[in-house]
């Protein structure tokens, strides 16, 4: 998939916080690419959940039909280039965006989800004069949701990027078909300028477990994992963390005098009730905090709320801020 060798690259992603790699994309996989999106779209394969009504089409991209060396390859590269534990990581989302041709030439920036530790862009079809603008320089602070748009839904109007990016730095990358960016997606302000009828495929990374949308080939094998650790009693080398498709657990007040009812989510489902105790476990949880075995946290492994882990791979909450240790062994 990639024809050039990361660690020619590591020194300047780790100086100036991301890389465009001219030419990165091997001639086959871009062939690949473009083959994979003409058909797809001939065919209407396009997937609505993702779809930006004016913006872009999108597609989740089946890597394992065409390569054996999948995830193995991509994360062999991230890891070398960004840093990365290559033993703790995770592939958080894999789609092919096709702008529209009458998409907003000059769109809003955005933050990509928490996942997106890392976002590894191939461009596949970039009509000129279209171009990727990042800001990495100032506001970067981590969209802790799971959403973009729930993201830019829980900002003050005075922390819209329209606001902040004013007198912000931007860095305008002309990029070309068989380029490769990367940059930290989830912290890094960024839009595609001029975007009308460019194509590129996205797949983002993180050390942190964090898999919403279920993409990573590995996750139905570690929540079969968790299950069946749960189900053989725990054990003392045996630590609960967030599951990899873990939304959020939330206190909610109603108006009946504050009366309180918790409540939490896997990405994409309905809430489901906790009790008090447990909510209190999954803070414990969240915060990375040493906890006991009992009913309340078999409770959360079984709803999907929860992954375990051997003890040695356990991940500290600082790692979700954006460092690149402690993860997810598979």
């Amino acid at each position: 998939m990639v024809a050039v060798d990361p660690l020619e690259y590591r020194d300047t992603y780790q100086d100036q916080g991301w890389v465009q790699i001219k030419n990165g994309m091997s001639a086959e996989f871009l062939a690949e690419m473009r083959r994979y999106v003409a058909e797809s779209m001939r065919a209407g394969k396009t997937d609505e959940r993702f779809a930006f009504r004016g913006k872009k089409e999108q597609l989740v991209y089946d890597f394992a039909a065409e390569y054996d060396d999948y995830p193995g390859e991509l994360f062999d590269f991230v890891s070398k280039l960004c840093g990365l534990n290559r033993d703790t990581m995770t592939l958080s989302e894999r789609h092919c965006q096709i702008y529209d041709d009458n998409a907003d030439p000059e769109p809003a920036a955005h933050k990509d989800r928490l996942g997106s530790q890392v976002s590894m862009g191939f461009s596949i079809d970039i009509p000129k004069p279209s171009t990727l603008v990042l800001y990495p320089y100032e506001h970067r602070d981590v969209n802790p949701l799971n959403s973009s748009v729930a993201y830019r839904r829980s900002l003050q109007p005075d922390e819209l990027p329209e606001v902040v990016l004013a007198s912000a730095t931007e860095v305008e990358l002309d990029d070309e078909a068989g380029d490769i960016v990367l940059f930290p997606g989830n912290s890094t302000w960024h839009l595609r300028r001029r975007s009308a009828g460019a194509v590129n495929l996205y797949c983002k990374f993180n050390g942190f477990n964090c898999d919403p949308l279920g993409e990573d080939p590995y996750t139905p094998r570690v929540r079969e994992r968790s299950l069946g650790l749960a189900g053989e009693g725990f054990g003392s080398d045996t630590v609960p963390i967030p599951a990899r498709r873990f939304d959020k657990a939330e206190c909610v007040y109603t108006r009946n005098g504050g009366q309180r009812r918790y409540q939490a989510n896997v990405w994409g489902e309905d809430p489901f009730p906790l009790t008090e105790a447990q909510f209190s476990l999954m803070q414990a949880i969240l915060r990375g905090e040493t906890t006991s075995s009992n009913d309340d946290l078999r409770a959360l492994v079984e709803r999907g709320a929860v992954d375990l882990v051997p003890a040695a791979n356990a991940i500290h909450p600082d790692a979700v801020a954006g460092a690149s240790q402690a993860g997810m062994v598979r």
